[in-house]
């Protein structure tokens, strides 16, 4: 038989320590309320906040990117 294996999902640790650091909640209940775990209000405001961040995240990392790719073929 083989194993069950389910792939955990991966989060912007970066992302998780600000709205940690910004609310005061443990990182587990911050993961939980970011999956569905959790519900309630602070649930849906963490996700969404969450959702804001990672996006805002990926356009900067992507900008940074892009420039020091631009840089090295000015090189």
């Amino acid at each position: 038989m083989g194993k069950n294996i389910k792939s955990q999902p991966s989060y912007n640790q970066e992302v998780l320590k600000i709205i940690k650091e910004k609310h005061g909640y443990s990182y587990d209940y911050i993961r939980k309320s970011i999956r569905g775990d959790r519900t309630g209000i602070i649930c849906d405001i963490i996700k969404a906040e969450y959702k804001r961040l990672d996006n805002e995240y990926k356009i900067v990392r992507e900008r940074q990117e892009q420039r020091l790719k631009e840089e090295k073929n000015n090189l």
